[in-house]
C-alpha cells in the first residue's frame, strides 16, 4: 500500500492577492491603524506617521530574515539578549595545581632540547645491503 507523502509544508497557502493569511492580517492592521490616524492627526503629520507605520507593517508582513518572520526574530533576538547565560564548562585553578604547572612550565624551557641519535646499521650489515643491492636489478 502507496501513500502520498505531503511536499511543501513549509509552505504558508495564498489566499487572495497572492498574499498569506498572516500577510492579509498585517495589511488589513495596517490600513486599520493608517484610518485611525487619518483622524486623529492634521495631514502633514498623518504623511510622517503613515510613513513609519507602512514601513513597519511591510517589514512585518514581507520580511524574513534567516527565513524566519521578523516578529520570530525580534523574539529569538529579545530572547537571547534577556535569558541567562549558561556556561557549561569553567576551569577552576587550584592553587597547589597552578604552581605545579608553572614550576612544569619552567623547568621545560630550561632544559636544552634533547639531542637526536641516528640509528645506523652496523659494518657487516652495510656489506650485505650492497651485495644484495649490486646483485638484484
Amino acid at each position: 500500500m502507496n501513500a502520498g507523502v505531503p511536499q511543501f509544508i513549509d509552505i504558508e497557502d495564498k489566499i487572495a492577492f497572492g498574499l498569506t493569511a498572516k500577510q492579509l492580517l498585517w495589511m488589513g492592521a495596517m490600513v486599520a491603524l493608517l484610518v485611525a490616524a487619518y483622524s486623529f492627526f492634521d495631514r502633514q503629520l498623518f504623511f510622517a506617521v503613515a510613513f513609519f507605520l507602512v514601513l513597519i507593517f511591510s517589514a512585518l508582513a514581507f520580511w524574513r530574515p534567516q527565513g524566519v518572520s521578523l516578529l520570530t526574530f525580534i523574539g529569538f533576538s529579545m530572547q537571547f539578549f534577556l535569558k541567562p547565560k549558561k556556561y557549561i564548562w569553567k576551569r577552576i585553578y587550584e592553587r597547589e595545581n597552578l604552581d605545579m604547572k608553572k614550576a612544569a612550565l619552567a623547568q621545560k624551557k630550561n632544559t636544552p632540547p634533547a639531542a637526536v641519535q641516528k640509528h645506523l646499521p652496523n659494518r657487516g650489515r652495510l656489506k650485505r645491503i650492497a651485495w644484495e643491492l649490486d646483485t638484484k636489478k
